[in-house]
């Protein structure tokens, strides 16, 4: 009773805070039109305004793409059969299931044969379903000591934590891979059922972005090391730790800046987020399966929407829980009373599209973890690459045009089917749950 009675508590206050800044809004239109003369010459200067962040820049590959999990895993499964020295994983969702037994039993048998592999996953993991059902997936920490691999779990949840809120609500929602000091890989693919499998061996539409770049892998291994430490006895060093520094030489390089977003102490993804809004001068396209809006989110888009940029917004059918997809809709009528065009990306294969992607200008791109929501903004730990490069965005928004293919305008009439108590619940649920 004593631990229901907490739980009940817990939601309360989860509910009361999340009403609260969703209901609240200061706007960010002076704020925006401030920063864009501020930076703006021909174009917004974006070098400028991120080193004024203390952003880094890093050279770069071009990035390789990777846009489904089944994609991803049979990649993975061959660069972790390439390692020699060291391998880093860290997923937000890792679980034990058939689908990801290869990778977790390929990671297992490199650790056997000396390669050194760390794993971190977020304690998240102890709560996944089956899609569309109640049963629930064991999270991987057991099987992967059982394998003989050393692994961390991110901040768990743990008793404590239910009585101190903050603390309950700081995710580690970053997906990234490290091969031999070499290969980095970003996006939003976890080691999980959902990802990688589902359904029917698919698994998400989603991105994981491969790249050689030194300074970002550099940067990677110090916020892994850090992290790590803080959760294993286990203690690791960078030092111990080779980086590969030669970037290869070619047409085939850009720069890309690099963002490891901390809240409060260090914060990116809301100066990620205004950049967007002020560079976009012709057309902004998000695609994101997980927006759920703030009236701040809202005035970014309707800041670009009244300087007569065509704002689009990708969201997606087939969520593998209903909650998400009720809490992303219910904001829809919001998009379209502000002049957003929605649009509802349906599978012909019934897969989820889990990518979260933003492309300005056919010049300004970024991809990794974070979504389109306050959760990303705030409480979760999020990774992410930007390109201010046409030759990525070209193929960005060509793949775009191909996900355009398997989308409808979304309605008016249909919007305002989304306006029910169900989703409203959802929707503030989600601005610091989801």
């Amino acid at each position: 009773m004593r631990r229901r009675s907490s739980l009940r508590y817990m939601l309360f206050v989860l509910l009361s805070c999340t009403i609260a800044v969703v209901l609240t809004s200061c706007s960010t239109t002076n704020r925006l039109e401030s920063l864009r003369n501020e930076y703006k010459h021909d174009v917004v200067d974006v070098a400028k305004y991120m080193e004024d962040r203390k952003i880094p820049s890093y050279g770069s590959t071009l990035p390789k793409y990777y846009n489904t999990g089944a994609e991803w895993n049979v990649r993975s499964l061959e660069l972790i059969e390439k390692a020699t020295d060291y391998i880093l994983v860290s997923t937000f969702l890792g679980v034990e299931h058939e689908s990801t037994a290869p990778v977790w039993q390929a990671l297992a048998k490199k650790a056997a044969e000396g390669v050194r592999v760390y794993i971190m996953i977020d304690s998240s993991s102890n709560f996944q379903m089956i899609p569309i059902s109640n049963e629930r997936i064991k999270a991987a920490f057991m099987y992967l000591r059982d394998l003989g691999l050393d692994v961390v779990e991110y901040n768990s949840l743990s008793m404590s934590n239910l009585f101190f809120l903050p603390n309950l609500l700081d995710r580690d929602h970053r997906k990234y891979w490290v091969f031999d000091g070499e290969l980095l890989a970003v996006g939003g693919i976890n080691v999980n059922q959902t990802s990688i499998d589902w359904p029917s061996g698919m698994g998400n539409i989603d991105t994981m972005a491969e790249i050689i770049s030194p300074g970002a892998t550099e940067a990677v291994l110090e916020t892994f090391v850090d992290t790590w430490n803080r959760y294993s006895p286990q203690r690791l060093h960078t030092d111990d730790f080779v980086v590969n520094n030669e970037l290869p030489t070619g047409e085939s390089n850009t720069a890309l800046w690099f963002l490891d977003h901390n809240w409060p102490s260090r914060s990116s993804i809301s100066s990620l987020f205004d950049l967007f809004s002020m560079y976009a001068e012709d057309e902004l396209w998000l695609v994101q399966g997980y927006t759920f809006l703030t009236p701040a989110l809202l005035d970014r888009l309707r800041y670009a929407v009244e300087r007569g940029v065509s704002v689009n917004v990708i969201l997606s059918a087939n969520s593998t829980q209903p909650k998400y997809e009720m809490a992303s809709r219910y904001g829809v009528l919001d998009l379209l009373d502000i002049g957003v065009n929605v649009w509802m990306f349906e599978s012909p294969m019934k897969a989820f599209l889990h990518l979260k992607l933003m492309i300005a200008d056919d010049t300004l791109v970024t991809v990794g973890s974070a979504n389109y929501n306050l959760r990303s903004q705030t409480l979760s730990r999020e990774m992410n690459i930007l390109f201010e490069d046409h030759r990525v965005a070209e193929y960005s928004m060509a793949y775009v045009d191909t996900l355009l293919e398997h989308c409808r305008p979304v309605t008016r009439k249909e919007a305002l089917s989304y306006r029910n108590f169900r989703s409203w619940f959802n929707y503030v649920l989600m601005q610091v749950w989801g």
